[in-house]
């Protein structure tokens, strides 16, 4: 079976504030990195449950799993996402310097 994906708003800004932090440094970066998310995304549209669960599952109701991807300099970034009905849901994308989720970041889920 295969998933449809959907990114919330929070993740779309996560995506734009990466990629555009990435492109001041390599325009040619940026378009790498997104290739690899969109990779990574077509992975977990087809297997979710492979993916393991996010540190910050233990500050949600739902069942919070994570996607790591990089680039080619190894630098890793996770895609965070939970399951519902035959969708996954991205929340939010992080950066390998960034600080895990609390359970302000993740509001109502």
């Amino acid at each position: 079976m295969k998933f449809r994906v959907r990114l919330t708003a929070e993740a779309v800004r996560n995506q734009n504030e990466i990629a555009d932090w990435i492109a001041e440094r390599s325009v040619n970066g940026a378009l790498s990195w997104l290739d690899a998310l969109d990779q990574v995304l077509q992975q977990v549209s087809t297997s979710p449950m492979s993916f393991p669960l996010a540190v910050e599952d233990e500050f949600c109701d739902k069942e919070l799993r994570n996607a790591l991807f990089g680039t080619r300099k190894g630098r890793l970034f996770r895609a965070i996402f939970y399951l519902d009905g035959d969708c996954v849901i991205v929340t939010h994308l992080r950066g390998p310097d960034q600080q895990d989720l609390s359970a302000d970041d993740l509001g109502n889920l």
